[in-house]
């Protein structure tokens, strides 16, 4: 038992390094793929902005993806462990990136996404960062004991996939015309990061649907 909360400890400080390793990441990406794209090297807080998103999604789809690979792979349960900390920390980033888009960038005189899409995009935007925000709320021990197990976990579960797709809708709303150019010319080189993470959040839903499907047949 003593050895519990430095190993909580150990493990979050992985999971914070991979957070900022995923926005490091994202921010050189976006800095490569911007001078391939305008011949323009330029960093400023649009790229930031960017790869905060990206990585917010990232971590929220790992964290449910855990669930699938834990389950079809017969591996130890360990893996499970990274789900809270993956997930909050995906939150805590993505609600970096709503306040950096709709504050810090209006306030640098800079500009986010554009367009008829960015009402619609930006609605259900925020209706996964309210559902990831309740999520939040849950993973305390009150809340367990409030809510009890069974009916925790469910919840859970239905927020959590609920707001993985609706942040993958999101992106989708977002950048959707920016993957389709690439999938018509394959220019530039890189293909915004969020086709890939967005690939990746619907994976891990469609796993958990297979999941589903595997528990049904055992009943």
């Amino acid at each position: 038992m003593s050895n519990e909360p430095g190993q909580a400890g150990r493990l979050w400080g992985r999971a914070l390094a991979w957070g900022l390793a995923a926005v490091a990441f994202g921010c050189g990406y976006y800095f490569v793929r911007q001078f391939l794209k305008d011949g323009v090297w330029r960093f400023d807080l649009t790229l930031v902005d960017k790869s905060l998103a990206v990585a917010s999604l990232f971590l929220i789809a790992l964290s449910m993806a855990l669930t699938g690979f834990s389950y079809f792979s017969r591996r130890s349960s360990k893996a499970l462990a990274w789900r809270k900390p993956c997930g909050l920390l995906g939150f805590w980033i993505g609600l970096a990136h709503g306040l950096v888009d709709h504050m810090l960038l209006r306030a640098a005189g800079l500009h986010a996404e554009s367009g008829a899409e960015a009402g619609p995009a930006g609605a259900l935007g925020l209706v996964a960062l309210v559902l990831f925000a309740l999520m939040a709320l849950a993973s305390n021990a009150q809340a367990r004991e409030r809510m009890g197990g069974r009916t925790r976990r469910k919840f859970l579960r239905y927020a959590g996939y609920a707001g993985l797709i609706l942040a993958a809708a999101h992106a989708a709303l977002l950048k959707g015309s920016s993957w389709i150019r690439f999938f018509r010319s394959f220019k530039p080189f890189l293909p915004s990061l969020s086709l890939p993470v967005t690939l990746f959040a619907a994976c891990a839903v469609i796993v958990r649907v297979g999941v589903w499907i595997a528990e049904k047949r055992k009943a």
